[in-house]
């Protein structure tokens, strides 16, 4: 099923059940992105494949800014020029994943 932009009411309540998640851009180009930090290097590039390999399984793949300590994720469906449901789910996959990593690693 092709996915379909998301109407402003929408976007606004899926946004509040991110965490951290903000608006970015505008028009075709408005997006869905946070910035998530890390203690090291090796830390970020965990996560980055992560994220890859769960966008991969999606079919949805994020813009990604990577920089030694921090890592910035931007989701936005190019097809709807805009936000779609994939959108949110792929963040909400992002949040779910790095939970259960930290909580493995405080263990």
């Amino acid at each position: 099923m092709k996915p379909r932009a998301l109407n402003p009411i929408e976007v606004v309540g899926q946004l509040s059940r991110l965490e951290g998640w903000r608006l970015q851009g505008d028009g075709a180009e408005v997006g869905i992105a946070k910035t998530f930090s890390f203690a090291s290097y090796s830390e970020v590039m965990s996560f980055v494949n992560a994220v890859a390999f769960m966008a991969q399984g999606m079919n949805h793949h994020p813009e990604l800014v990577v920089h030694p300590s921090t890592c910035v994720v931007f989701w936005r469906t190019h097809d709807v020029q805009g936000l779609s449901q994939l959108d949110f789910e792929a963040a909400q996959r992002v949040e779910t994943w790095l939970k259960g990593a930290q909580a493995t690693l405080a263990a």
